[in-house]
């Protein structure tokens, strides 16, 4: 590397936060670690108590974007308005961002290899599996309910999947008469799927169903007995596909979703300096941040739960997920051209 690629923005931005975020990251993993470990959550099965773990994974990782988005604004003179200094840099760097962009590559670069081990490597001490498999939910009927009134309920895949396992989770109402537990029988393109039949009498109930893997195209559910009704809205039937995928790839993926609320949190900051001094813009940046990771906004939550609980996450609702997150940043950093276009005027 020449002598003048190592003083680019980028490398400068990425060395300093990777000096300011490994320590910290890794710190705040050996703490979550022991707590996660401490404080066992009481769930019903191995699964979902992994997935219960995922503010642990959340914790290093939220810790890892906080200093690289702090970092990077306290580093980068040009990111606020008014600093020290700003007058020469902004006259050595051309381009509509005045190198901006280049220190929020370096962050991200930064972020990117200190969230690779935690997705991997930390999140299967959490539990994670070390396979994944496609987790789809099955899109629910105009009419979810199934009662002794209406005992058959169609539901219509989008396209055929291969699969090896189904997973009912209905909500149940009052029982129409004295308390027998309603027995579902799922049907799959009209033959039955298993040879058992599944067993509500409460909401939230979780029945299991594996079966030899078949591809399949549409499910009916038939109420053999009992007088518990049941809902079975989006999201309360689930089809696990029969292909297995690397854990790790999985987690190297998680890791590269774990940067998109950095890139948010620094876009903002890059729109908010174009008028705005150190103060705000650190604030803009924090807050978004927060927002975005412990607020529960965007997809990294889902995504970080997904990852314990074996779910692949190259998925097309994945990156449905991810599209108003990266619009949204997009956006922001547009504006931040146009601002330090016309403050340069």
């Amino acid at each position: 590397m020449s002598r003048r690629a190592t003083r680019h923005p980028a490398i400068f931005t990425l060395q300093r936060c990777l000096r300011t975020a490994a320590l910290p990251a890794l710190g705040a993993a050996v703490v979550a670690f022991t707590l996660a470990m401490w404080t066992e959550p009481m769930v019903a099965s191995a699964a979902a108590a992994t997935g219960a773990r995922a503010p642990w994974l959340s914790l290093p990782i939220f810790v890892c974007a906080f200093s690289c988005v702090v970092t990077t604004v306290l580093f980068w003179p040009l990111l606020a308005a008014r600093r020290p200094g700003s007058d020469w840099l902004r006259r050595l760097q051309r381009g509509p961002l005045h190198g901006c962009g280049a220190a929020l590559s370096g962050a991200l670069l930064a972020s990117l290899l200190v969230c690779a081990p935690l997705c991997t490597v930390y999140a299967s001490a959490l539990g994670a599996p070390s396979i994944a498999r496609t987790h789809t939910l099955v899109p629910a009927p105009a009419e979810p309910l199934l009662s002794a009134k209406r005992p058959h309920l169609h539901f219509a895949l989008a396209a055929p999947l291969l699969g090896n396992e189904l997973r009912l989770r209905p909500l149940a109402s009052l029982p129409e008469g004295p308390l027998r537990a309603s027995r579902v029988r799922v049907m799959a393109d009209g033959a039955p799927l298993a040879a058992a039949t599944a067993e509500f009498d409460q909401t939230g109930q979780i029945v299991r169903i594996p079966f030899a893997s078949r591809t399949i195209s549409a499910l009916e559910l038939v109420l053999e007995d009992g007088t518990v009704p049941l809902f079975f809205p989006t999201g309360s039937v689930e089809l696990i596909g029969a292909g297995e995928q690397s854990g790790l790839a999985n987690g190297l993926f998680l890791a590269l979703l774990a940067q998109i609320p950095l890139f948010v949190a620094l876009a903002f900051a890059c729109l908010a300096g174009a008028v705005a001094a150190l103060p705000t813009v650190l604030a803009v940046a924090v807050g978004v941040l927060f927002v975005m990771t412990v607020g529960g906004e965007g997809p990294l939550t889902a995504a970080l739960q997904g990852r314990l609980q074996g779910h692949w996450l190259l998925t097309t609702s994945v990156f449905r997920q991810c599209v108003p997150s990266l619009l949204l940043g997009s956006t922001a950093m547009i504006g931040a051209m146009m601002l330090r276009r016309r403050s340069r005027r």
